[in-house]
């Protein structure tokens, strides 16, 4: 039987470069459909050579197996004539095979995935979404990615030079003109808090990092990618466990300023949906919770983590 290429398997294989790696259960909550549509047609794309998938067991039962795919060469041939960028990128720039962090990476999916969530169920909200890791996403000559910021202290840095977020995103409420600036920060409970000789991968120096940016205005580069007047951003950290939330919460309390720093984690996003008044703000975790929009929160469906 001759497989038969259509609009919804460009739109799949499009969604599986752009996030690098997708599990099933990702998959099927960013395309609405059941997971025995989704699985079946992935297997087809699979058969046909335009994806390959590995099992890795990831999720909320702990050894239960999960299918992970990411795309082929074929399979980035396909997407070429619609972008030409993929034409020339190494394929393992495209599929998983340079990811160092599996969990870590997957994380950041299921954060993008529920952020979409808020633009389905409130349409007045517009939201684009920067990764490091997309291969449509123009890079420097030195394959640097658009999002990597240098050093904001200069001089006075210490061993680093930049930093790169996890993803920047902006949301725009289209009724009222008002776009606000994001910065995400996944944290899988790996980095150290604190060193002594502040390595540039400690959370206490991210924060360092971060501080300085705030205060140097050099975030409002991106008001020439979204065409917008910025006055400031949120840097949003999302931890996997909530041990690790009241470890972090505790360090940016006491790294003042940090009214602009907000933190959650994994179960409260997958409990009650990013928009929902799930935040901790500025460490303060005896304080209420609240929603990074403001009066705008609302719960969006519950994802399952797996399914």
């Amino acid at each position: 039987m001759t497989f038969k290429f259509n609009k919804n398997d460009h739109q799949v294989l499009t969604a599986i470069a752009e996030h690098r790696v997708l599990t099933a259960s990702q998959v099927t909550a960013i395309q609405r459909k059941s997971r025995q549509v989704v699985r079946r047609r992935l297997a087809q794309l699979e058969s046909a050579g335009f994806i390959v998938s590995t099992v890795r067991g990831f999720g909320q039962r702990r050894g239960r197996p999960e299918k992970l795919v990411s795309l082929t060469r074929e399979g980035a041939n396909l997407l070429s004539p619609k972008y030409p960028v993929l034409r020339g990128t190494p394929i393992n720039k495209i599929n998983a095979e340079k990811i160092p962090c599996i969990e870590h990476q997957l994380l950041t999916n299921w954060f993008r995935i529920h952020l979409n969530e808020i633009e389905y169920v409130m349409p007045e909200f517009s939201i684009q979404f920067f990764s490091p890791d997309s291969p449509f996403l123009k890079r420097e000559k030195s394959d640097i990615p658009l999002i990597f910021e240098p050093s904001p202290l200069g001089e006075k840095a210490q061993n680093s030079s930049g930093f790169t977020p996890d993803g920047v995103f902006s949301i725009t409420n289209r009724e009222r003109q008002i776009t606000l600036l994001f910065f995400l920060e996944v944290d899988m409970g790996t980095e150290s808090v604190a060193s002594l000789k502040r390595n540039p991968r400690d959370v206490r120096q991210k924060v360092v990092n971060y501080q300085e940016y705030f205060r140097s205005n050099r975030y409002k580069r991106y008001e020439k990618y979204w065409d917008c007047n910025l006055k400031g951003f949120r840097l949003l950290f999302l931890t996997n466990t909530f041990s690790r939330l009241a470890v972090l919460s505790r360090l940016v309390q006491e790294m003042q300023p940090s009214h602009f720093i907000w933190l959650t984690s994994l179960e409260q996003m997958f409990s009650h949906g990013l928009s929902a008044e799930i935040w901790v703000r500025a460490g303060k975790q005896e304080a209420p919770s609240e929603s990074f929009l403001g009066a705008s929160s609302c719960q969006t469906p519950v994802l399952p983590l797996k399914s």
